[in-house]
């Protein structure tokens, strides 16, 4: 695949996740899809593990890499039971 290939291929991940074709890197949001924080530009979400295997993955290069400080907090998000309460509570109306 070529750079500009990679980066229309990027851009159409984008287009699908998040509505725009700029990669949204820094994109983290409860969308109360019932799979917890969604985040990044392909969508990793914290209910089924895959945002934990990415910082987990990031953590090592560097090893000093101010990721690894959010590693205990995502497996504890991995929690299904916690999860379903963390959706229950966002999509409750707020009182004021």
């Amino acid at each position: 695949m070529t750079a500009e290939q990679r980066r229309r291929a990027d851009q159409l991940v984008s287009a699908f996740e998040d509505s725009t074709t700029g990669i949204q890197y820094a994109y983290a949001k409860n969308i109360r899809d019932s799979r917890g924080v969604t985040a990044g530009r392909a969508g990793f979400t914290t209910s089924d593990g895959d945002a934990l295997k990415v910082i987990e993955a990031y953590a090592v290069r560097p090893p000093d890499n101010p990721l690894t400080r959010f590693i205990p907090e995502l497996r504890r998000l991995e929690d299904p039971i916690l999860l379903r309460g963390l959706n229950r509570r966002s999509e409750q109306p707020r009182s004021r």
